[in-house]
């Protein structure tokens, strides 16, 4: 009896999958955003920055923002960033590099949001003051971001608040808007969209 159904066993298993015959092809396995570790991206947007004073002005600048990231986890990536631009009205413009840590949420989907976190140096300053009115001083961004991926290509936004520390080496001769640009802590905030290509 138990010969019998042995033999029933091999046959049936043997009519399910006849000699040569092919298993159906499987999916290929969905692309990790690891495949794309590296990425460029340009971004458009502006940045408001006033003095650390009560009843002081805010300046508006429209700047351009170049950055190259490196995704070191599937939710971490490190980048380096350059923006420039200049006041909407008067004289002033401001140039900034920074270090930048992004943590990401939903890093593998399609729509997926970050928290940022950026250290670097920044100058405020018009194009006929001194040198010592144009260094770079210490400055730091938070902020969050929003992205739509479509493989290679993504769009983004991102919002952040701004804080550029005092420029100990300027003595301004008398105080005017731009000089206090240029000494005092400035705080403010930036909205930035762009795009990114990942490779």
């Amino acid at each position: 009896m138990r010969a019998a159904l042995l033999v029933l066993i091999v046959t049936g298993t043997a009519h399910a999958q006849a000699p040569g015959q092919v298993p159906p092809m499987q999916p290929p396995p969905a692309e990790s955003v690891m495949s794309r570790r590296w990425s460029v991206s340009l971004s458009i947007g502006s940045l408001g920055l006033r003095p650390e004073r009560e009843g002081a002005d805010s300046v508006t600048f429209g700047m351009v923002e170049l950055a190259g990231k490196f995704r070191i986890r599937p939710f971490v990536d490190l980048g380096l960033s350059f923006h420039g631009g200049g006041a909407g009205k008067g004289d002033l413009s401001t140039a900034g590099l920074y270090i930048d840590g992004r943590y990401r949420f939903l890093a593998e989907r399609p729509w997926n949001v970050w928290a940022l976190l950026s250290l670097g140096v920044s100058s405020v300053a018009a194009k006929d003051q001194s040198d010592d009115a144009k260094q770079g001083r210490g400055s730091v961004r938070i902020g969050f971001g929003v992205e739509r991926r479509f493989r290679a290509w993504a769009i983004h936004a991102e919002l952040r608040l701004v804080g550029i520390g005092e420029n100990k080496d300027f003595v301004p001769t008398e105080i005017s808007p731009n000089d206090e640009m240029a000494k005092a802590k400035l705080n403010g905030g930036s909205l930035t969209v762009g795009g990114s290509f990942y490779f």
